[in-house]
């Protein structure tokens, strides 16, 4: 009896751990291009931070790419067409946040000619 119970627990976590992350990025090959979406599906907007360094490709995607992502849905965020006779692949980093926050800016107070910080 003792033995089943620390196996039954990591068999619980292991379970608990290998399901998919609610918002990730989603890859489709298609015959001359890799198109790239960000799936979410949780129940709330996300804001998501996309960087992509490509190997490869004929157009430079090193731009990072901000976009609210609404529930429930998946948004396509960049095509990558590969080069010929020339091996592609790309790295990725994909960072989700809650919101966008607004920056506020007061810009009413403006310094003047002969004015000091």
């Amino acid at each position: 009896m003792k033995i089943f119970i620390p196996l039954f627990v990591s068999l619980f976590s292991f379970t608990i751990s290998a399901q998919d992350k609610p918002v990730r990025l989603v890859e489709e090959k298609q015959k001359k291009r890799t198109i790239l979406y960000v799936k979410n599906d949780t129940n709330e907007d996300k804001s998501v931070f996309l960087k992509v360094n490509p190997t490869g490709y004929r157009r430079s995607a090193q731009r990072p790419i901000l976009k609210k992502i609404p529930p429930k849905s998946k948004v396509q965020m960049l095509i990558l067409i590969p080069l010929t006779d020339t091996e592609s692949y790309y790295t990725h980093t994909l960072i989700v946040n809650d919101t966008l926050q607004a920056i506020d800016v007061d810009r009413s107070k403006r310094l003047k000619k002969g004015d000091s910080l």
